[in-house]
């Protein structure tokens, strides 16, 4: 009783610290399995110093937050989970690559707006639940308060000037210079300021971000759906899904002093055993949803962490990286491929004519496979 007492005041009051070390062996077990299997980490990691290093945080984990439930509270009373929903879409979709249609008549398929849809849609199914819940974005607009021009002097740094005092070389310059301050602003920019934003305001009990994945556009040479045959793109007939936790780093990304202070602050927080838990309930549930197969990484920038649940993978990516408390990203469906375009056009059909949903409608599946994931992984029956 004195000890549930305890932690329930340490649970109120947002000081929870991780209640026990991580010994040395644990910590380079983990390093050599998941944070960098491909990497000569002993070079720049002392495990030594890092068991002794104590690091406070601002999430609970599932046994927390259980601790407060009372029988007859909802499912997920007292889960505090952010949503983000990936890229921003809107006059930004076009920069960010994540904007195509197949035909004229389609509906552009963007990706951000896509991905808020759904968090919009599991938000509703989550408070019903019990739950908490915080979108990082509620529109089709930047995170990042730093517009563009902003970037410019940046952008200029890494934009080699131009070799020939020409007219059109001058031109050229100033596009490469115009997008790739864009692409600071509304890329990684963004994404420092999702985290930030995660980390020092919003503080949940995890961070969920959603995309939907998409593969290279095919050759000419490789084979196209018969539907697709005389557009401009063609649809590819792959079609999976996976989840994505924080690990394997490179050797590089190890001699990156932020992101090895970064790599140390994961290590020692506690937040990977919960990534793990949470990163395998949302990705069983979405194989269970949609049905697809698994993704498959063939270079070494991503790593399976074990064959019992083919689904999820490792990977270092900067929100993933930079999210304190356990963080998952999903890339289910590919969105070019013959068997989700189609389901993404009907989706938007509907939606624009205001028409009730259909059974198998493709985000209203994506949004009730997070639910599942959430509440198996934090729920009580």
């Amino acid at each position: 009783m004195l000890l549930r007492f305890f932690v329930g005041y340490l649970f109120c009051v947002g000081l929870v610290a991780s209640l026990s070390a991580a010994e040395a062996p644990e910590l380079a077990s983990v390093l050599t399995t998941r944070y960098a299997p491909y990497a000569n980490w002993q070079s720049v990691v002392d495990v030594d110093a890092l068991a002794q290093r104590s690091e406070s945080r601002y999430w609970h984990t599932a046994e927390e937050i259980a601790l407060q439930r009372g029988d007859s509270d909802l499912p997920l009373a007292g889960l505090h989970i952010a949503l983000d929903p990936g890229h921003i879409g809107g006059q930004w979709a076009a920069a960010e690559g994540r904007q195509f249609r197949i035909a004229e008549n389609d509906f552009y398929v963007r990706e951000g707006e896509l991905a808020l849809v759904v968090a919009q849609l599991a938000r509703a199914k989550l408070v019903a639940l019990g739950a908490n819940v915080t979108l990082v974005r509620e529109a089709a607009v930047r995170v990042n308060p730093k517009s563009p021009v902003d970037y410019l002097e940046l952008a200029a740094e890494q934009i080699s000037l131009p070799k020939e005092p020409s007219l059109s070389a001058l031109w050229a310059y100033g596009g490469a210079l115009r997008a790739r301050a864009v692409h600071l602003s509304i890329v990684k920019g963004d994404l420092m300021e999702r985290a930030r934003l995660v980390n020092r305001e919003i503080q949940p009990d995890a961070l969920i971000s959603l995309h939907i994945n998409a593969a290279a556009w095919p050759t000419e040479n490789e084979s196209a759906s018969e539907a697709s045959e005389s557009a401009k793109f063609r649809l590819v007939g792959t079609n999976n899904v996976h989840a994505l936790i924080f690990g394997c780093l490179s050797d590089g990304e190890l001699q990156t002093g932020n992101q090895l202070e970064q790599l140390a602050v994961k290590l020692t927080n506690g937040s990977g055993p919960t990534e793990r838990l949470l990163g395998g309930a949302l990705a069983t549930a979405l194989a269970e949803a949609t049905e697809l197969p698994a993704a498959r990484y063939r270079r070494n920038n991503a790593i399976l962490l074990s064959s019992q649940q083919p689904y999820l993978f490792a990977r270092n990516l900067l929100l993933l990286r930079m999210a304190e408390c356990p963080t998952v990203l999903l890339e289910p469906y590919i969105s070019n491929s013959v068997g989700a375009y189609g389901r993404l056009q009907s989706a938007l059909a509907n939606r624009a004519a205001d028409r009730a949903l259909a059974e198998d409608d493709i985000l209203l599946q994506y949004a009730d496979a997070v639910v599942a994931g959430v509440r198996a992984c934090y729920g009580q029956e």
